[in-house]
């Protein structure tokens, strides 16, 4: 008895069987094709860096030249995006440097008292645009080497956190006494990690701004002694860049 009669008779149904076929007398072939299009893409990338030498053991060894060729233009690549990342870091820190400074006379970071009331819901979503268009400055890179990346989502990540102490602050203007109090220690927390957060990003692409030959480039934000932030080095913008240096500028 076919598998489908069995199964019309152990269901008691004269349904029709809806059980849909695999079709697979074309799969070899599609198999075939697709295996043999991978092997004939990766031989072509391979032919493009290696060379076959003729020692009689059929060693295949790297072609020098090539290999210079495509670590040259990695490096050329790592400089131009570290050059492209500091103006863009520059746009994002001219935008950030006025909402800290307005965010301390209200929650000053040496917790001190308050130099004026709260501000209220207009003027925080004014700052939260502001925050989020520093942030669309650093939405423009793409991979690079480990530390550029580690680097660029440092700087993206301390942002992250000001826009949550913006919406921490919103909240908390509009809590009642006892809970805008916690709500407040909150934004206070959170504003001092974003702060330590860019320092650590900022240290960081001072580092590969050296290495790329653009030199020093200290883009920190506001921080108060004392609040963990790392603090930039005594050289001046500039200081160690090689003349020539693709997207270097006199500071």
């Amino acid at each position: 008895m076919s598998t489908r009669k069995r199964q019309k008779d152990e269901r008691g149904s004269t349904g029709p069987d809806t059980t849909e076929k695999v079709v697979t007398h074309d799969a070899g072939r599609v198999t075939w094709w697709l295996t043999g299009g991978s092997i004939l893409l990766v031989g072509a990338v391979v032919a493009l860096v290696v060379t076959i030498v003729d020692g009689g053991d059929g060693a295949v060894t790297p072609d020098p030249a090539r290999v210079a060729e495509l670590e040259a233009s990695a490096a050329d690549r790592h400089v131009d995006q570290v050059a492209e990342l500091i103006e863009h870091t520059r746009a994002a820190h001219e935008e950030l440097v006025p909402v800290l400074e307005a965010l301390d006379e209200v929650l000053p970071e040496d917790g001190s008292e308050s130099a004026g009331d709260l501000p209220d819901s207009d003027t925080i979503a004014d700052w939260n645009r502001t925050t989020d268009d520093a942030r669309a400055h650093l939405d423009h890179a793409e991979s690079g080497e480990t530390d550029f990346n580690v680097t660029h989502a440092g700087l993206r990540g301390s942002v992250d956190v000001l826009g949550s102490t913006l919406d921490a602050l919103d909240v908390a203007v509009a809590a009642d006494e006892e809970q805008g109090a916690d709500l407040l220690e909150l934004t206070v927390d959170l504003r001092d990690q974003a702060v330590r957060a860019w320092s650590v990003a900022a240290t960081q692409l001072d580092v590969i701004s050296i290495d790329a030959g653009h030199g020093h480039i200290h883009l920190y934000l506001p921080a108060a002694p004392g609040s963990g932030a790392l603090e930039p080095d005594e050289a001046e913008d500039g200081d160690e860049a090689v003349d020539g240096a693709p997207g270097h500028h006199d500071h």
